[in-house]
């Protein structure tokens, strides 16, 4: 065979194996273009570490290369992704907006108007001196001069979203027939600043850890149930709605 007849048998060899051949890989991802479920992932764990870096050294003392060297991010994908120290400051602080203030669960069914109201009572606690609420509330205080607009609209924001939520409670209470109907809104603010009294205050500013008691509680439901619904009301709050029929 002539040096071309071989060549020419070379070329036929292998362009028959080739439909034989493993299908080619895929070229690998470009560095720098993350997926967005990895977008995503980053910025969940630069919000977690901006978060935690703000709330214990504040937002003078935390810098950009802080938060960008403890979430293992390069500086300039802060830039990028979520801008300055502010902005990644206000993305922080209205995650207390965000996820804080969490839905209120719903009333149990065939319990008492006074374990409802427990329940409710119980709610507004957890929302209020769960750690993390309370670890933004200080921040937002602290930095309150240096944004005293955003904060005030914020706070604002915030509280009737969650007294929203109790006003919520207090319908489905009402709507189970427990109790007579009543403005929710109005009971809400009187029910939440009864419960809470000035612990929330005392626990801002470090004087105290500990949230209510149920005895503590109890005790405010009692008032709230005489002074929203009256006496024969209050007196039939623990019977079960069977025996109140």
């Amino acid at each position: 065979m002539s040096a071309n007849g071989r060549r020419s048998a070379a070329a036929s060899a292998r362009k028959g194996g080739a439909d034989h051949a493993a299908p080619a890989r895929r070229e690998p991802r470009r560095a720098g273009r993350p997926t967005s479920a990895e977008l995503e992932r980053r910025k969940a764990t630069v919000m977690q570490v901006a978060t935690d870096l703000f709330v214990q050294h504040g937002y003078a003392a935390t810098s950009l290369v802080d938060i960008a060297k403890a979430a293992g991010v390069a500086t300039r994908t802060l830039y990028q992704h979520f801008g300055d120290k502010e902005a990644i400051f206000l993305e922080v602080v209205t995650a207390r907006e965000t996820g804080a203030v969490f839905p209120q669960p719903p009333i149990p069914k065939d319990g008492t108007l006074f374990d409802s109201l427990m329940f409710a009572a119980r709610y507004i606690c957890d929302v209020a001196f769960r750690p993390r609420s309370v670890d933004l509330m200080r921040l937002m205080i602290a930095e309150s001069r240096r944004f005293p607009d955003f904060m005030s609209k914020l706070s604002f924001k915030t509280f009737a979203r969650f007294q929203s939520h109790v006003a919520a409670l207090l319908d489905a209470i009402i709507a189970q027939g427990l109790a007579p109907q009543v403005d929710t809104k109005l009971a809400a603010a009187l029910f939440v600043d009864l419960i809470l009294g000035s612990r929330p205050l005392m626990v801002y500013a470090g004087w105290t850890t500990s949230r209510p008691t149920d005895a503590e509680l109890e005790a405010k439901i009692n008032l709230f149930l005489l002074g929203e619904f009256g006496a024969a009301v209050a007196k039939d709050a623990r019977r079960p709605p069977a025996l109140k029929a």
